[in-house]
């Protein structure tokens, strides 16, 4: 959807874009790699930013506040971007990443969180390869006692990528302390995480033990928002991904490379014939290995 017009838009479905930028992140096609972590503050992204082979290929800032920086590590395309706090932040960010990112899109958020098993203390690294649950408030109750009917904690847990996660969380565990458990996504930093405010009537008393009666070992604000975005990427996404596979690797930051090799033509297979039936046979023992394309979002690390 293009916008027309300053003032309004034609079209309120899909994702609006301005000049081919997302009207929220603000970035476009050809400016995202296919490897993202999410950070919430300015600070945090400035520190992976460093640990980048170089300064940042790519980079700016939105008019909501949104930060991306594209770079390489270790001479592999990732972008980092800021997303701000809550669950509203989180979808904005997933969802116009994945408008202008073709191909396989992976996401991990980094990020800080309150540690509720005795084991997430202050200094651990929370990998939530089990997932995360939601909770909230529940705007229908009274607050006029702890009932459970306060606050509503999903039912169902949205869970990451299995290989990823596990994948992550061991090489985390070379250099860091690390606590696998399951992650608590709240709706507030106050009222849904247990914090008791006398200035209003929360009734919230009971919310912690709750949790921690789930096997919870933090909380924090955003993470359900992206594992679950990710469990419900469309068909349509997958099959854009499947796309971009068969038709070879496309040409990363086109708008900013000083220079292209002529064999990465947006669109353009980058190997020849015998290649690509390699890959072709490669790709359907993926999917016959139900690994075929998608949005998916390895884990959620938490600096407890």
């Amino acid at each position: 959807m293009q916008r027309r017009s300053s003032q309004y838009y034609d079209d309120t479905n899909g994702v609006p874009l301005e000049d081919g930028r997302t009207h929220h992140v603000g970035v476009a096609k050809g400016e995202v790699a296919n490897r993202v972590v999410l950070v919430g503050s300015s600070s945090r992204a400035a520190t992976l930013c460093s640990l980048l082979d170089g300064a940042p290929q790519f980079s700016i800032k939105s008019h909501r506040g949104f930060e991306t920086f594209t770079g390489t590590f270790q001479g592999t395309p990732v972008s980092i971007v800021t997303t701000g706090m809550g669950g509203p932040m989180m979808d904005f960010a997933v969802r116009e990443l994945r408008h202008v990112v073709d191909g396989d899109l992976v996401m991990v958020r980094l990020g800080s969180c309150g540690g509720l098993s005795p084991a997430a203390g202050p200094g651990a690294v929370v990998a939530n390869t089990p997932g995360s649950v939601r909770i909230a408030r529940n705007f229908d109750a009274t607050f006029e006692d702890e009932s459970d009917a306060n606050y509503v904690i999903s039912q169902r847990s949205a869970a990451p990528d299995a290989a990823l996660a596990q994948r992550l969380a061991a090489e985390l565990a070379r250099d860091c302390d690390v606590v696998e458990g399951l992650n608590a996504s709240a709706d507030s930093f106050y009222d849904a995480q247990g914090r008791v405010d006398a200035n209003f009537r929360d009734g919230n008393g009971n919310v912690l033990e709750r949790l921690r009666a789930l096997g919870v070992a933090s909380v924090e604000m955003e993470s359900f928002y992206l594992l679950h975005l990710a469990a419900t990427a469309s068909t349509c996404a997958r099959r854009r991904a499947r796309s971009w596979r068969r038709t070879g690797a496309r040409e990363m930051w086109w708008r900013r490379m000083p220079s292209r090799p002529s064999n990465l033509k947006r669109g353009a297979p980058s190997c020849g014939p015998s290649s690509r039936r390699r890959l072709r046979t490669c790709h359907r023992r993926r999917r016959l290995s139900r690994r075929s394309a998608r949005l998916c979002a390895p884990c959620k690390l938490d600096f407890a």
